[in-house]
């Protein structure tokens, strides 16, 4: 994570520009999560926030997961800056996220009703251990909710934001949850390969009874 420490500090002023307008949209594929609690995986800065938090409502609560001081760094100095009291931080690896842990940050126990990962599992090394960890912790009926990139086909592009974000664009990673949810669908986004590196994509799906 070391590279994400560095990278913390441009990210807001670089990267987040192409992927803001897709923020809303990510929190839409939630579905109903009012007075719930969603998993922000990877939280880095914060960007999901605002919108997790509106959909959510004030009896709800959202917490944050990144491995990466640097981006919570940044991370808290932002809730502390809005005083967003119903934002959770964890400093953990994705695979070694509790049950336990959840209840003790958020007071709360019986599992989370969302789970947010936007561009993690095209990074994360054991991304389907990440998925399958992470899938487990959603309360019957919880959603899962994937936004990320794909390449088809490499152009320069993929090449430079594979190598900024090391990350696999090839990885098919909406698979697992394909395979493991109800109500799944997917979705290619609008976006240019000669921007992205490869095709924007939400993917959800509901945790079986």
């Amino acid at each position: 994570m070391a590279w994400y420490d560095v990278f913390a500090g441009v990210y807001d002023a670089s990267v987040e520009r192409v992927y803001a307008p897709y923020r809303a949209r990510i929190a839409e594929a939630l579905g109903d999560v009012r007075g719930g609690v969603v998993l922000d995986l990877p939280v880095g800065t914060g960007p999901n926030l605002p919108h997790l938090r509106a959909a959510v409502g004030p009896q709800g609560a959202v917490v944050g997961v990144d491995l990466s001081s640097g981006m919570l760094r940044r991370c808290r100095a932002r809730c502390a800056q809005e005083g967003w009291t119903d934002v959770h931080l964890l400093e953990r690896d994705a695979r070694a996220v509790t049950a336990a842990d959840l209840a003790e940050a958020t007071g709360r126990e019986g599992g989370l009703d969302g789970v947010v990962v936007t561009l993690g599992l095209t990074v994360f090394p054991d991304w389907e251990q990440v998925f399958a960890s992470t899938f487990a912790l959603l309360r019957p009926g919880g959603r899962y909710v994937i936004f990320d990139v794909h390449a088809e086909r490499w152009v320069l592009q993929t090449c430079i934001v594979s190598l900024m974000a090391q990350a696999d664009m090839g990885r098919e990673v909406w698979r697992p949850l394909e395979a493991a949810a109800e109500g799944y669908e997917r979705e290619v986004l609008e976006g240019s390969v000669h921007v992205h590196g490869g095709h924007p994509f939400l993917a959800s799906g509901r945790k079986p009874a």
